[in-house]
């Protein structure tokens, strides 16, 4: 190579190292925005703060477990972690009872949850992908869903992933049903409201977890200094002001355990939480 192509490498190779820079600045930036949000949500209503973060973790993992690329894994994380932000503001009724239990006109109330969403979040530009999970997220493989009444592949991935972490989530919390009974449900409706393949899939995946869920009585006692990952809460971990941190329900990560460690000044860390296992 001559003097002059060996400069033009070294300099495109000093192109590609700053656009790195300005991506993860991009990525930082767009994360703090979220947290912004899901903060905000969680301060309206403990119960929905709990539900958007589970379903969160949930969708992740699963999307880890299913080996999609990092992008796709955390396009559905915020879309999921998102899906709710619709019902800030709904009446407490309307966001922690069962879909059954509904009368008519809090139906048609809960249903425009999705379009409201997408319309808070689509106006940011970086946050269009994750509109389409908010918008769809109650859509059915077989058509019968809403807002579109799309069906198949036409629903985004991210939508069909969040709507099994969903419903599963919802089925514990709401319904108040076992884990295990909540795979059974969703092996039932694999189909027609889930997309078949990733309904098996799920299910595979979550069946790891079922007897740490289904056997929350025997929790033990912990410190919040000695927690570490892998460990399951068997209870909500709230600030000093009452805002939700780490909801019940999720198996502890790396990301978690630095979470609550970097708000100690907020937590009593020697106070005693249930985990198990």
């Amino acid at each position: 190579m001559t003097e002059e192509e060996i400069e033009q490498v070294e300099s495109l190779k000093g192109e590609i190292h700053a656009l790195r820079g300005i991506k993860k600045t991009l990525r930082r930036n767009f994360q703090d925005m979220v947290g912004l949000l899901t903060t905000t949500i969680s301060q309206t209503n403990n119960f929905l703060g709990g539900h958007i973060k589970r379903v969160a973790v949930l969708s992740k993992s699963f999307a880890e477990y299913m080996r999609y690329d990092k992008d796709t894994i955390y396009r559905i994380y915020y879309g999921a972690l998102l899906h709710d932000i619709g019902m800030v503001g709904y009446p407490e009724n309307l966001i922690s009872s069962p879909f059954a239990e509904l009368t008519e006109a809090e139906l048609l109330l809960y249903k425009r949850h999705t379009l409201i969403g997408e319309k808070m979040i689509s106006s940011a530009y970086d946050l269009r992908q994750t509109a389409q999970i908010i918008r769809s997220h109650h859509e059915e493989f077989g058509g019968d869903g809403f807002p579109d009444g799309l069906a198949g592949s036409e629903i985004p991935l991210g939508a069909r992933i969040t709507r099994l972490a969903n419903d599963y989530d919802n089925f514990i919390y709401k319904n108040k049903i076992k884990a295990s009974e909540a795979v059974d449900r969703i092996k039932e409706r694999s189909g027609y409201i889930y997309d078949p393949k990733l309904a098996t899939y799920f299910i595979k995946f979550i069946r790891t977890n079922v007897d740490k869920q289904d056997n929350t009585s025997k929790s033990s006692g912990i410190p919040l200094s000695e927690l570490t990952t892998g460990m399951y809460m068997a209870e909500d971990i709230n600030l000093d002001n009452g805002m939700l941190l780490i909801p019940k329900g999720v198996i502890l990560d790396d990301t978690m355990i630095d979470k609550i460690h970097s708000f100690e000044s907020l937590l009593d860390m020697k106070r005693i939480v249930s985990i198990v296992g």
